[in-house]
This record gives structure tokens, sequence and C-alpha cells, in this order.
């Protein structure tokens, strides 16, 4: 093949180009951060060779008035050459940062500063450098958007702007400080110290800037730019103020971003060094170092006191993992919550990641996230491992943090506002589809009555929902629960549940199968025995029940890929096959799965799915550690929850509040964890759909509740009662708009008037007989 190529060579739409490698500056921060890098990287040793002491840079900021327009501005004490200005003139210059000293400190893309002061502002936008007795000033000016605008020029002409000699430094930085309501000796005394023992200064601004309200600079202007992560390193080697009308902010400190209080017991940054071979998302190993040719790297994860997600202001803008080629080069940065969604315990958590090998590949435009790609791909799965990692330690101790006994009475209080709750949800309830009166089973759903438990007081008997022929089969090394296999009811005399009965179970062979103190069964050794249960304090006692432990050879799922609609569920049989070569498909297992989110599914102990949030995940089951010495599937069923076009119905009967970190999840047989990024009061699906609540302990609401209640019970009382009527509320609105069938969409302002009207009718009568109780902790039973 042979080609006859154009003379003219490479030839770009000028003006096309332009607005495609300046559109990703978007905000004022964005530009000012790269002001900002330009400072910190003209202060090095092979350009203006700026002494430690006098690294310092100025903010100017000046709202709009009678007397001029508003003005955002950058004052340093490089001093811009004609070198400078020359280079700072070529769009897309790579080499811009270095000038051929070879030094690449980081992969610049030569056009931060420009585009922000060609896209921002809509009248003249310039530099002006004062060094070694001479001028030099160049910039912008044109109508915004234009070609015009884009193409830099010696401002105001090239006699004037190029080289022009001064013979005082002063009157050039009186003059330039006007705009500002300024005077030069009104300059912090750093940086009017470190100007005159240089002689030199550079002034980077602009005129007009868009997007402000009434040409007033906003007042969180400079913390969004101290948060944003291209300002990381300047904020961090040299010493920035801020003016705003003349005004030095901050009491005249340099500016600094909040300290981080670490999360008591975690103040040691981890530090985890990355292998020179990732595995990325389709199994393929990633090298980390180009084969060898570039360092490790790292990844260093701190941790918050304070919610960060919470903290919206202040906190959540800093809740991601940074992303650097080297120390003082950022590439950009991803959420936490992209890489571990909902996981508890991953709001305190935030970090960076420095790899050389994301150079130049992983660096895009404008460096707001890295580069999509297999090494990415492989870098993200590690941190999302090392964070949840983390993350499960943070919430162990959190946990810990809230003891045993006072979670115990925590759940036996809400027990009791539980079943007292009820008496004010007698008349109404969903029952599913009904006939819409044309006998042709129509939209509208009927309400159906409650009928309120008669509950007993006195134990008679223990049932299970378990035919007692058969044995349970557990696999060596298996947890689980046996109140979630056997499910036992304590009935009185007529039959009657009685609730607030507490279990103790027995094994006939602890060499078999164990209980621990919080009521989870330990298979620990191929054998046969039976359990029982009895009333604690009395000598009612349920039958015994066969129990078998095998010693686990391997597991096979299937199937290996499963769809479930979101708010359905599927199963994963899991066939087992002991060490005597028996096969079965009816041995308990332990079950997990790989999702960052971890409610993504929930799973039963038989291997049932629900499909509680949309996305992907792998689901895997055995017995013992999975990690180390125990029995896995060793292929993983590949599941993925799809969108359901129906909604999901919700259950019937009354509904049940249930603790969190106390409570177990009637689906999984697990207790379900606290989450700080839930609210309160909250349903998951699979909760909507069988009409369970959860009270989230691990919210900041309820944690700090919680923490009163030790000095305070009364509060945490009302606390607790308060949200026992919000659910009540929410349940007759629920009642009242999920069972109409009516599609047509209510104004906002009917919900909420009914919602007032629920409010009145309910919170009254409740609180009239919760009163005694929340003073004395008694009279509802």
């Amino acid at each position: 093949m042979s080609i006859q190529r154009d003379e003219r060579g490479i030839h770009f739409h000028e003006l096309g180009t332009l607005h495609s490698v300046t559109r990703w500056i978007s905000t004022h921060p964005d530009g000012l951060a790269e002001w900002l890098k330009n400072v910190r990287r003209a202060y090095q040793a092979d350009r203006a060779n700026v002494a430690e002491e006098h690294r310092v840079a100025v903010i100017l900021m000046r709202d709009s008035s009678a007397t001029g327009p508003a003005a955002l501005g950058m004052l340093d004490v490089g001093g811009a050459t004609l070198e400078d200005v020359s280079a700072w003139s070529t769009w897309q210059d790579f080499t811009a940062s270095s000038r051929g000293s070879g030094v690449i400190e980081e992969q610049t893309q030569g056009n931060g500063a420009k585009a922000y002061m060609y896209r921002l502002f809509g009248g003249r936008a310039r530099i002006l450098g004062i060094r070694d007795t001479k001028l030099n000033c160049k910039g912008f000016e044109g109508a915004a958007q234009s070609l015009e605008r884009g193409i830099p020029g010696f401002i105001p002409d090239v006699a004037a702007g190029r080289e022009l000699p001064v013979d005082s430094w002063q009157n050039q930085l009186r003059s330039a400080l006007e705009t500002y309501q300024l005077r030069h000796d009104e300059l912090p005394p750093a940086v009017l110290d470190a100007i005159h023992k240089r002689r030199a200064f550079t002034l980077v601004e602009g005129l007009e800037p868009k997007d402000l309200y009434k040409g007033r600079i906003p007042e969180d202007l400079v913390q969004k730019l101290l948060r944003h992560d291209q300002a990381t390193a300047a904020i961090e080697q040299l010493r920035i103020y801020a003016v705003h009308n003349g005004r030095i902010l901050n009491d005249g400190n340099p500016l600094r971003l909040e300290t981080i209080e670490t999360y008591p017991g975690f103040e040691t940054a981890r530090v985890h060094e990355i292998p020179e071979t990732l595995k990325d998302d389709e199994g393929v190993l990633q090298s980390t170092t180009f084969d060898g040719k570039k360092p490790k790297g790292r990844l260093i994860l701190y941790t918050s006191r304070e919610n960060m997600l919470s903290a919206y202001k202040k906190l959540k803008p800093r809740w991601k993992i940074t992303y650097k080629a080297n120390p003082n080069h950022i590439i950009g940065s991803k959420p936490v919550s992209d890489l571990a969604p909902a996981v508890p315990g991953s709001y305190f958590i935030y970090g960076t990641v420095e790899l050389a090998a994301l150079e130049p590949d992983y660096v895009s435009l404008g460096r707001l996230r890295p580069n999509d790609g297999p090494l990415v791909s492989a870098l993200d799965r590690f941190i999302t491992d090392h964070i949840k990692d983390l993350a499960k330690e943070i919430n162990e101790r959190r946990r810990q943090e809230l003891d045993d006994q006072t979670l115990d009475e925590v759940q036996r209080e809400n027990r009791v506002l539980d079943r007292f709750k009820n008496q004010f949800l007698e008349s109404s309830g969903p029952s599913g589809p009904g006939d819409d009166g044309n006998g042709e089973g129509g939209k509208k759903k009927r309400k159906r009555k409650r009928v309120p438990h008669e509950y007993g007081d006195t134990p008679e008997s223990i049932e299970f929902d378990w035919d007692t022929s058969l044995p349970v089969r557990i696999g060596c090394g298996v947890v689980a629960r046996m109140v979630s296999i056997l499910k036992p009811r304590v009935v009185d005399a007529a039959g009657r549940l009685v609730p607030r009965a507490e279990l103790e179970w027995i094994t006939n062979d602890r060499h078999v199968v164990q209980f621990r103190t919080d009521d989870q069964v330990v298979a620990t050794g191929k054998g046969k025995t039976q359990v029982s249960c009895r009333v604690r304090g009395t000598t009612v006692s349920s039958s015994r029940v066969d129990v078998e432990v095998w010693t686990i050879d391997h597991v096979l799922l299937t199937p290996r890929a499963l769809t479930i609609p979101l708010g359905k569920r599927g199963q994963i049989t899991a066939q087992v096959t002991n060490d005597d070569g028996i096969r079965a498909t009816n041995v308990l297992l332990n079950w997990t799965h790989d999702a960052a989110d971890p409610l993504i599914v929930l799973i039963s102990p038989w291997g049932w799915v629900n499909g509680n949030r949309l996305g992907r995940t792998s689901i895997s089951a055995g017995a013992g550690e999975e990690i180390s010495g125990g029995v896995w599937a060793r292929i993983r069923a590949e599941v993925e929850v799809t969108p359901n076009p129906e909604a999901p119905e919700r259950g019937g009967g009354f509904p049940k509040l249930l603790v969190t970190d106390r409570d177990i999840d009637p689906f999984t047989g697990e207790i379900r964890a606290s989450d700080d990024g839930q609210p309160t009061l909250y349903q998951e699906v699979w909760d909507y759909q069988s009409n369970v609540w959860w009270l989230n302990l691990g919210s900041p609401e309820a944690a700090f509740f919680f923490k009163q209640r030790a000095d305070n019970p009364r509060q945490w009382r009302a606390f607790h009662s308060q949200k026992v009527i919000e659910m009540v509320v929410q349940v007759h609105m629920m009642d009242e708009y999920d069972t109409t069938g009516d599609e047509r969409p209510d104004l906002w302002s009917r919900h909420k008037n009914q919602f007032e009207i629920f409010q009145v009718q309910f919170m009254q009568a409740m609180w009239e007989k919760l009163q005694p109780y929340i003073f004395s902790g008694i009279g509802l039973e």
C-alpha cells in the first residue's frame, strides 16, 4: 500500500480543538488549583529556585462594585520571565513545566492555567511578571468562547509588555494590587519580605469571573479550593494566604485544611505495599511496575473520627482515594463510595495510592479521575479489599463500644415497644391484589384488618418449625445460629406466643457441636449428637433434634450463573461430598459473596439468594475459613440482580421493628450489622417485602443518643419511642398511598398534609401512653 499525504500535514480545527482542551475546567476551584500547581512548580530549583522560607502565595479576590468588575488573582514571588510567558503561550505543551531541564516531576498537559483564563473569565486575563528589573505581560482578551480569545498576546502590546525595563518593582506591585483594594504594605509580612528580597513577583489574574451571583465571590470558594485534589501538593508545600476585598482572611495566617481527627484506636495510617502483579476484573495479571522498569507503589489508608459522608461540607469532599503517580503528581481521585459502596465502616476511611506505572497511560485530561483500564481495574480491586478489611475492623470496634449488656437491654426495650405499637395498627394493612368491584381484579387493593396478637406470659412448651424426625446436617467448621434453623417458638398452655422467653441451647456432645455465649452453634468435629433448648430459668425444654456433622471433601454449586430480578429470589444448590464419598444437598454451609456492597444480595443458610440491590457479585459456600484451612466451592456462582418491572409487594400482618447488632435477620439467619450509611429507621427491599423495619444503632443520630443512655436513660427512651412513632406514621402513610393503586402522581402538598394528619392523630395518643414508660422504664407491659 502507498499513500500521498496532505502537504499541510496534521491540521486541527482550531476553535473545536480549543473547546475540547479547555472544557474540563468548569469551576473556579478547578482553575485556581491549576494556578496553585503552577506556583509550586515555578518555585522548584530548576525554575525560579525560590528558597523554602520564601515559598508563599496569595489568593486575591474582589467583588464587583461601582469602581470596577469582580476579579480573581494569584500573587507569587517567582517573577515570570519572557521564557515563562513564552512557554505559557503554547497550548498543549507537555514540556512547559520542565523547560528542557530533564526534571519531570509531574506529567503536565500544558493547558490548565490557560484553560481557566480562556474559559471562565469575561474580561481580560493575564500573567504579569517582574524579575531582574524586566516586565513581561501576556494574556487573553476577547469574546467568550471565541478563537480570538484563545490566541495569546502581549498586553497592552509588544513594546509595553515584552522585556520592558522597570525602575521600581514597588510601583508595579502597588499598581497591580489596586484592583484588589490592597496596598502593597498590607500584604502578609512573609509575602512582602519574600518579594522585597527577591525583587520579583508574578500576578496571574482574570477580570469578570463567570458564574458569580451579582458579581460576588462565594464565601466557600477558598475552602473548596483547599479540598481540591490538584491543590493538595501546593497546600502541603507552600504558605498560602487569601485576601477578599482588601481584607486578609484567616486572621492573617496561612490557609490550612481542617485536621481530620483519627478514629479512636486507628491513629496510625495503614500502609500497604502494592504487589508487582495484580489481577484485574477478568482475572488477568497486570504488572504494577512496567515489568520492573518502575518502582513499586503503595496504598495509604487513613481514618476519620467523624462519619465523612455525613459531614457533607467539611469532610465529604475529602472522603476519597487520591491517585498519584508520585507524591507530588496527583492524577485524580475516586470517592470511597465508588470503590466500596455501602460497606459499613467505610464512611470513616480515606486515603491515597501512589503508583508510578499509572503515568502516562492513566492520566486523563483534567486529572479528575484516572483513566479506566486493566491496571486501574486491578488496582481498584486491591484498594477495595483493603478498605473492606479496615472497615470491618472499624465496625467491629463500633460494635464493641456498644457493650453487650446495654445492647441486650435495648433489645428487650425494643420488643416491648414493638408490641406496644401494634395497638395503633389494628385497622389497616395491605392484602395484595384485590377485586376492583367489577369482577375483573383491577388495580385497586383492598385493605384488611390486622388481628392483634394475644401473647402469653407463662411458658409451657417449645415448638420447632422443623421435622424433628430428620437430622440437621452441618459441615465441620460451619458457624450458624440454631435459632434460625429450627425456629423455636415458646408458647403457653393455650398455644399463645410467649415473646419474652429467653432460650439456652444444650448439646449432648461438645466435641461434635458446641454453643457459644451469643447462641451461635459451631460444628467442631465429625460425628452425631443431639441438641435441644430450654427456657432460661425454667424446666421447660424442647424435644431433641439429631445433628450430623460432616467432614467436607468438596462442594459443587449449581447453577453457575443466576439472574435475579430486584426483590425476587433464586436458589443456588450446594452439592456436598463428604470424606466418605457420600453426597447430599441438604448440608448446612456458610455462604459468602464478594461484592463491595454487602447488601447487594441476602443469602439464607440453605442457599436462597434474594436480590436486594442492583449489581453483580459471585457467591461461594463452604465450611471453615475461606482463605485458609476451609473447604469451599472451587467455582463460584455468578449472580446478577437486574431491574424488576414489577414493584415489590409489602408484607402483610403487623410490621416488626428489629435492632441492628442484636436482632437476627430472618432471611440470612445472621445478626444484621449496623450501618453508618443508613438512616436510623430503614428498610431494604427484602425487609419491605417481609414488613420488617430496622432501628439502626450505627446511624450518627442513634449513636449519639445511645452514648448518652448510661447517664440519661430517659433521653434514650424518648428517642427510641419517637422512632417507633415515626414507624407507625410511615406505615399508615404506606397504607394510605400504596394500597389505593392510583397511578396518578400526587402533589407533595397532599402527601405532606396527610403525613401531618397522621402525626397529630397518632403522636398525641401514643405519647400519652409512652410518657410513664419514658420516665420510669416500665408501664407498657
